[in-house]
């Protein structure tokens, strides 16, 4: 699925679709229900992160804890 990735940052190419996918369904388990909130979550953490996947996944985890103390 692409998910409107920025072009200056790789665009819709697929290790970003699937860096994405992985996020959604992440961020999904998390609590959040509606997937065009947890795309948009996604889009601002790989956007702040790019070029540092480990950093990005950790924002990721941050951000599904804090959904889930919510």
């Amino acid at each position: 699925m692409p998910y409107g990735v920025d072009k200056k940052l790789g665009g819709d190419s697929p290790s970003n679709d699937k860096w994405m996918e992985n996020c959604v369904s992440k961020v999904m388990k998390g609590g959040v229900k509606d997937k065009g909130r947890a795309v948009a979550i996604c889009k601002v953490t790989f956007e702040k992160h790019k070029g540092n996947q480990k950093d990005a996944s950790l924002e990721v985890d941050k951000i599904v804890e804090l959904i889930q103390t919510k």
